[in-house]
């Protein structure tokens, strides 16, 4: 079985962060390939502004031998006063991706394992994200609670 390592990414990691989300929500919505290309400059951009402003943070999972298997981000994201918090910000993780070839190694695990040590580590009470019908199991086996978020769609 293949060996992982995971670490901190940083702003040379750029393309390959952008690379990772594209090819994620081309996983999750296949009919959109199209049109996913017009939001790269909008991603690359947004990455970019949020690693500068020090609000996302990439984990980056590789092998021994240095290729990246797999990464994902922590958005830091600014919440409402609530009585039960402890911060006016909380860890968001987003941009799981895997390459198709190191898929069920445990390289997604690693990545969610390294978020929740980094948000414990930097004194956050929870850590949350939204889960994709391929992801929810991995997220469940690692604590994760469904909550009762609601959502309309406006357009």
């Amino acid at each position: 079985m293949k060996e992982f390592v995971a670490y901190l990414g940083a702003l040379d990691d750029l393309s390959l962060l952008i690379e990772h989300r594209m090819l994620m929500w081309r996983d999750i919505y296949p009919d959109l390939s199209k049109s996913l290309e017009d939001h790269r400059n909008l991603t690359q951009n947004w990455i970019q502004e949020k690693l500068l402003e020090k609000k996302l943070i990439p984990l980056m999972v590789k092998t021994l031998s240095g290729e990246v298997a797999g990464s994902g981000c922590i958005l830091i994201q600014e919440d409402q006063p609530r009585p039960d918090m402890n911060k006016l910000e909380y860890p968001y993780l987003l941009s799981m991706y895997t390459l198709p070839e190191y898929r069920k190694m445990g390289v997604a695990s690693l990545i969610v394992t390294e978020a929740i040590k980094w948000s414990k580590d930097n004194g956050y009470d929870r850590i949350s994200l939204h889960a994709s019908n391929q992801g929810r199991t991995l997220y469940e086996n690692l604590g994760f609670k469904q909550t009762n978020e609601m959502r309309l769609k406006l357009v």
